[in-house]
């Protein structure tokens, strides 16, 4: 999943679905003009509807989203033309660009007005071939990906270990080729 910004290795909000941003109005204007040649998985183009969508699934009264309380800033969002989200905020936060890259707010397509969050239908480097969750997930290259190079792998699958020993005998024996959450303990082996 991709969100309009992410954070570089050394600290810098950059544009991802998004090209370039910029502020007026004491940053209380947000001006986010998307990257063009963006599709989601099923070759739907990225559009300004889906990123606005994105962000009202999350603001919403009803909304139990992490993410609900990072986005109560925002008066209003608008599209303009084809390639522009214009956020509109309470007050100036030369911030926001970071808040645009929490890991809660990816761009979801927009499908009869909501946000198809269900699908995994995403603009990332890998989309789904399967889903158990609590057990597997694999995952095939995105063909279309919009950033050069990437991902390295054709396909990725990820098992759900729950036990740590397990994990760890699982890394040390090769079973597997990574893992997250590794005993610190044994963590030298």
């Amino acid at each position: 999943s991709n969100n309009l910004t992410e954070v570089d290795a050394k600290g810098n909000v950059q544009p991802e679905l998004a090209e370039s941003f910029e502020h007026s109005d004491g940053a209380k204007k947000w001006v986010f003009k998307l990257r063009s040649g963006v599709t989601f998985h099923d070759g739907k183009p990225l559009t300004p509807e889906d990123v606005i969508i994105s962000f009202r699934h999350h603001m919403g009264e009803e909304s139990k989203s992490a993410a609900k309380s990072l986005l109560d800033p925002i008066a209003d969002i608008q599209a303009e033309g084809s390639d522009r989200v214009i956020f509109t905020l309470k007050e100036g936060n030369a911030d926001f660009p970071y808040i645009a890259s929490d890991y809660h707010l990816p761009i979801m397509p927009a499908k009869d007005g909501k946000a198809d969050w269900q699908s995994g239908n995403r603009t990332g480097p890998f989309s789904f071939v399967n889903f158990e969750p609590g057990v597997s997930a694999k995952l095939k290259k995105n063909p279309n990906y919009f950033k050069s190079g990437l991902p390295y792998f054709d396909e990725v699958e990820f098992f759900a270990i729950p036990d740590v020993a397990a994990r760890m005998s699982a890394i040390t024996t090769d079973e597997v080729d990574y893992i997250g959450r590794a005993d610190l303990k044994t963590l030298g082996q």
